[in-house]
């Protein structure tokens, strides 16, 4: 049994750089990888890239991968509540002690190459932990979400793919993957594989949609050309949403919001090929599994306090938001605990989300580096807009604590949104 608190001491002096912008990086995870005897190819991979979408569309897989009976290793970052969210099989955390177990069999191995535990950043450590851990794990599959951008990712170190998913492909993180759309998708293009089957988001902007066909036929993929699915919303509440399926199988999407519908296209478009690569994947899985996909801080519904936690965190995201409020046709406009990173385009997701509250709280993000601060925020916000409300809440306790006696006087849904990183700060907070 592993100490936890050797878990915490690992965890806290990994490296938290970013390495995204270094070319050689992956070469060097490719190596890493080779050095471990290529656990990556020890099973069969769905990479997902994009900007918008990857949580959602791979939980969506993955729950109706195992409603057919699948054993599915999933890499998704980052982790809401624990680091350990990243790294699941059929749902289930990797446990703090086969985290240090892998870290310390990883460590040693790269101690005879005459590295340190320094020579793989924090992102880098979880993805090559995330590999190795899958292989010892008896997977059928493993679906693997991109970090950052998609060809100088660390995820980018796997060999091979048997599917590419491209979500939503939009505007952020600009300053690593250019200005415009189609040097963003051209970069995230680098997960193609050859041989592999390719599916794009239907809403795909055209020239998003004109790389991924140029540089798909020119590595040897195959994008996805069958049919798309006809899906109709029947009743959108805070808790889900009922919707029908080519008319004829009802579904309940836990995984609330409008633009879901549109993810749903995809991992429909993705069991497709999945049965076309002759996988079994019953039309009753699709609905059990839909039903059980959820994701913290994605239209998270806290029923008991009508709050909702969702992490947009850049325009689209904050425009999915909006869409989805206002689909949900609220008696009244809902307060807002917001939160942003500085490196965001907050001027634009405030233009988005103003006229739609009724008051601000404003926080600082629990990232010290890249967060806007609680007191810029509310400022940026009456020269905005003078008609909401702002408050500015020194820490997360007293931003609920405030929301707290906003609710004594309303009954109006309380939003708590902006970065994962202000959902984080106040996480374990008791409304």
């Amino acid at each position: 049994m592993i100490n936890n608190d050797e878990y915490l001491k690992i965890t806290k002096q990994l490296d938290k750089g970013w390495r995204v912008i270094d070319e050689n990086r992956v070469p060097f995870l490719r190596e890493v990888l080779n050095w471990l005897g290529n656990p990556d190819q020890k099973y069969k991979i769905i990479h997902i890239a994009g900007t918008n979408g990857k949580g959602s569309t791979s939980e969506m897989l993955n729950q109706i991968l195992q409603a057919s009976g699948y054993r599915v290793g999933k890499f998704a970052s980052p982790g809401l509540y624990t680091h350990r969210e990243q790294v699941m099989v059929n749902s289930t955390y990797i446990t703090q002690d086969e985290f240090v177990t892998e870290f310390k069999q990883i460590l040693a191995m790269l101690k005879t190459h005459d590295l340190d535990m320094q020579a793989l950043s924090f992102f880098e450590w979880w993805v090559i932990i995330a590999l190795n851990y899958f292989a010892k794990q008896q997977l059928d599959l493993a679906i693997v979400e991109v970090g950052v951008g998609g060809d100088l990712d660390a995820t980018n170190a796997i060999t091979t793919s048997m599917i590419n998913i491209f979500t939503k492909i939009t505007y952020d993180h600009q300053n690593i993957l250019g200005d415009d759309l189609v040097s963003i998708a051209e970069a995230k293009c680098g997960i193609l594989r050859p041989g592999a089957q390719v599916i794009s988001y239907s809403g795909q902007q055209a020239e998003v949609q004109a790389v991924i066909k140029k540089r798909s036929a020119a590595i040897g993929a195959s994008l996805y050309a069958g049919p798309r699915p006809l899906i109709i919303p029947v009743k959108t509440t805070p808790a889900g949403t009922n919707v029908k399926i080519n008319d004829e199988l009802d579904v309940f999407l836990i995984l609330s919001g409008q633009f879901q519908l549109l993810n749903l296209n995809t991992v429909l478009q993705a069991v497709n090929v999945l049965r076309q690569l002759d996988y079994n994947v019953p039309t009753a899985a699709i609905k059990n599994g839909l039903a059980q996909a959820k994701l913290p801080g994605r239209m998270e519904y806290d029923a008991k306090n009508n709050i909702i936690r969702d992490a947009a965190h850049n325009p689209d995201g904050m425009d999915a938001l909006v869409a989805s409020l206002k689909a949900l046709r609220l008696p009244f406009k809902p307060t807002v605990v917001l939160g942003i990173l500085r490196d965001k385009n907050y001027m634009t997701m405030l233009e988005t989300l103003l006229p739609h509250v009724a008051r601000i709280i404003a926080i600082t993000p629990a990232n010290p580096t890249r967060s806007l601060t609680a007191d810029e925020l509310a400022a940026q916000i009456l020269e905005m807009d003078d008609n909401v409300e702002v408050s500015i809440a020194d820490d997360p306790t007293a931003a609920i604590t405030v929301a707290r006696q906003v609710r004594e006087s309303s009954d109006a849904m309380i939003v708590i949104t902006g970065s994962f990183y202000t959902l984080r700060a106040v996480k374990g907070i008791n409304f």
